[in-house]
């Protein structure tokens, strides 16, 4: 019997808007023109670009070396030619260089056998090095997983879960990904075992997923001979959040030393780097929406545009009110549909009008939902009078730092009062003045 485990207050339950299907995840079409964002690192620090305009380039090439932590090697997603290279900022004002490839050339990693390395013959320094050759990311941060592994070999316990939660009314990426490669995520497992010698290894799963897939992780776990536990969660919002899953199974289990977690879809692009000898070129997204006529997860390029996804989802059948990425709850809106998707994309989203419930924003009538939506006892109405008022200071007093920015007491707002986006502005405010 699986223990479901949760936290303990707070949270929403979000409406299911995908029509989930096990169907296989497809291969997106290779886009005709690939624009590879280059972003710096909290640091300020940027990878160096490495190639320059009219050069040809291999697919799979590297075109920017990383340069210190928080930096990673990146490669070109097609063979072709670099048209142009676009430099400028992000929106927070960090450098943001854009490689524009074009498709030309033959292939050389597409249509051909993939290779397979044995790579139970290498000691954990090779396979740390692979990963950050390949320039592999955690995808939900965009953090370099060289520097997440490279940082907690040698610092004591670690606990190891894979999180495959997605509370996301939308996205179902990281289960699709467990239901079709369970195989390719226990040997990732096993591939992070040899690094991090963890003292536990855990999958977080949806409490609704069904036997037979579980059955299936076990049985492979089996024959790699590793205790993996399985732990099981009901859906309700923001579950997914790893220091929500980390709290829960403190409680349960009371383990000690530094927890990891990891989503399915970083233990992909860590197997494809250190079995296949493949770069991080290819991200899964869910391209969906009400705006959309063929939702689907596929495979896709890294710089693929949003626009080329949309078309090989059906194109729009009806007007989007916004294409937001990565979610409704905490995602971005897009700047347009030629923005390409990145190592950190994990959705895109045409959204209508009935699925935005856009309004005019109310006056706080202090009916206490964000109280009960906040998972971490927080006063979301009072921390954003304070704000408004000019009086950070009490508002940080109050617990403003310990905001997960999960936007659950902004969707449980009857007022439509944009509480996140002003709580995220005078944290990063804050950030900026504390370095």
């Amino acid at each position: 019997m699986m223990s479901i485990r949760g936290f303990r207050r707070g949270g929403v339950t979000l409406p299911q808007r995908m029509a989930f299907s096990h169907d296989p995840i497809e291969n997106a079409f290779l886009p005709i023109h690939a624009k590879l964002t280059l972003r710096a690192a909290g640091s300020g620090k940027e990878a160096r670009l490495l190639v320059s305009e009219g050069e040809e380039l291999r697919e799979g090439q590297l075109i920017a070396r990383a340069d210190g932590k928080g930096t990673t090697n990146a490669h070109s997603s097609i063979p072709g030619i670099v048209r142009r290279i676009v430099r400028g900022r992000s929106p927070d004002g960090t450098a943001l260089n854009t490689v524009v490839v074009s498709l030309a050339g033959s292939f050389s990693i597409s249509g051909k056998r993939p290779e397979r390395y044995i790579w139970k013959s290498l000691n954990k320094t090779d396979i740390l090095h692979l990963l950050q050759e390949k320039g592999v990311t955690q995808v939900s941060t965009g953090i370099p997983l060289y520097d997440l592994l490279h940082g907690k070999k040698d610092g004591g316990p670690v606990q190891l879960v894979v999180n495959a939660l997605e509370m996301d009314p939308y996205r179902r990426v990281e289960e699709a990904i467990l239901i079709h490669h369970p195989q390719e995520l226990i040997d990732a497992c096993d591939i992070l075992n040899k690094i991090l010698k963890p003292e536990s290894i855990a999958i977080a799963l949806d409490a609704g997923l069904q036997t037979a897939y579980i059955d299936a992780l076990r049985s492979h776990a089996k024959d790699a001979d590793l205790k993996i536990g399985i732990e099981s969660f009901k859906r309700r919002y923001p579950q997914d959040m790893p220091q929500l899953i980390e709290r829960a199974l403190r409680d349960k289990r009371g383990a000690a030393g530094s927890m990891l977690c990891l989503e399915p879809s970083t233990l992909m692009a860590l197997h494809e780097a250190v079995v296949s000898n493949k770069a991080h070129i290819e991200q899964y997204v869910y391209v969906g929406g009400g705006a959309i006529k063929e939702p689907r997860i596929v495979k896709a390029r890294i710089g693929t545009s949003l626009g080329d996804l949309f078309e090989e989802c059906g194109g729009f059948k009806g007007l989007p009110e916004r294409v937001v990425i990565n979610g409704p709850l905490c995602g971005s809106l897009a700047a347009d549909l030629d923005s390409p998707i990145e190592k950190t994309t994990r959705s895109v989203l045409a959204l209508c009008h009935e699925e935005t419930h856009s309004g005019a924003e109310q006056p706080c009538v202090r009916c206490g939902a964000c109280v009960k939506a906040c998972p971490e006892s927080l006063k979301p109405y009072l921390l954003y009078k304070l704000l408004i008022a000019g009086r950070a200071n009490e508002a940080y007093d109050l617990g403003l730092a310990r905001c997960t920015s999960c936007a659950a007491c902004a969707y449980a707002c009857w007022s439509r009062l944009p509480l996140v986006q002003l709580f995220d502005r005078h944290k990063a405010q804050g950030q900026n003045h504390a370095q």
